[in-house]
């Protein structure tokens, strides 16, 4: 029942580039820095294909299932770009040093994992609350001491074009007016042209290693009861089990150890309450907000991440969420929700 399939894995010789641009709502956005590099990239270099995964207000522990989803259904492919850092990871009271280079050795194993070498990409955030952790700043290290290719798109993007320049190309504390994406675009293509056109420095390499790793568990076979319908959520197609016009209880054969339910944000959606099984715990879940217009991926997270003993969990019916209104499209009926698989942690085995 693991995983969502075996990767694909890259490094084909004799063959054209296939990029991977991975993050949150910054490659999603249309105004962001993605189309336009993958735009200029594709003028310059006809041969190269390019893909963008947005997952929205996600935290990069989904990072690697998540790679190699995006493995599966798109890949294989030669190499990976990663803008982590613009997420709200530097502000959960739970992120420190030990727990920051923890997940970035789990990343950077699994691009490894699937064949592709690895470049990472700070993306500016004006920080509107307190910073738990210099992510920026332990991303850089971490670069730095593998001597893996990062270019500085946040504080070196002001150092290059000045502070009231790139205030003028932000509409928000992070993303970008359509004329900030094009700029960001100018200057991080050259940079990924040398990143694609660079010798393989990934296969076989010794890497850190992760005390856990992150993966999915699917949950289609303990919900066969239920339609399975696919969705494309910003760049990426995935299936999920429908449920509607009642509860739905899944069973474990075994325990796990799950960072979180993985769900759709959709204009169907409503509230549900999950129990989880057996600490008997339950979590509200809103699958509607604002943006729901837009079919994207959201998880219900246990215990902030940090994961849950589970061996099994009930979704209650789906109620309205009448106080919740869409900037954009209407309603749908019936009421809905949509489940995808388990996040897990799985201890490395020596």
């Amino acid at each position: 029942m693991r995983g969502w399939g075996k990767a694909k894995t890259g490094q084909m010789t004799g063959t054209e580039p296939r990029l991977l641009i991975i993050g949150f709502s910054n490659v999603a956005t249309k105004w962001g820095f993605s189309i336009p590099t993958i735009e200029r990239l594709k003028s310059v270099w006809p041969g190269v294909e390019a893909f963008r995964v947005g997952l929205g207000a996600l935290q990069p522990q989904v990072i690697p299932p998540y790679i190699r989803t995006a493995a599966e259904a798109l890949g294989p492919f030669t190499h990976v770009l990663l803008e982590i850092n613009s997420s709200a990871y530097a502000m959960h009271p739970l992120s420190t040093e030990e727990n920051g280079r923890e997940l970035l050795a789990d990343i950077l194993l699994t691009v490894q994992d699937c064949g592709a070498e690895a470049a990472f990409m700070l993306h500016l955030r004006h920080w509107t609350r307190p910073v738990c952790l210099d992510f920026d700043a332990l991303v850089s290290r971490f670069c730095a001491e593998l001597d893996l290719p990062i270019i500085d798109l946040s504080q070196g993007w002001i150092a290059q074009h000045g502070a009231d320049q790139v205030a003028a190309w932000m509409r928000d504390e992070t993303h970008t007016t359509k004329e900030g994406g094009e700029a960001m675009a100018e200057t991080l293509t050259p940079f990924l042209i040398d990143f694609l056109g660079r010798q393989p420095s990934l296969t076989g390499r010794n890497l850190p290693r992760p005390r856990l790793r992150r993966g999915v568990l699917s949950t289609a076979p303990l919900l066969e009861g239920w339609p399975r319908e696919r969705h494309e959520c910003l760049g990426l197609p995935l299936d999920f089990a429908r449920i509607d016009g009642g509860e739905a209880r899944l069973q474990l054969d075994h325990t796990v150890r799950a960072q979180g339910l993985v769900h759709m944000f959709h204009c169907a959606g409503g509230r549900n309450t999950v129990t989880l099984d057996p600490s008997g715990e339950t979590l509200p879940l809103t699958t509607i907000d604002p943006h729901s217009n837009v079919p994207r991926v959201g998880v219900l997270a246990f215990d902030k991440m940090r994961g849950t003993d589970l061996r099994g969990l009930t979704i209650s019916s789906t109620e309205p969420a009448d106080d919740v209104q869409l900037r954009k499209g209407v309603r749908e009926t019936p009421l809905r929700i949509y489940v995808g698989p388990l996040l897990t942690l799985e201890p490395v085995q020596d």
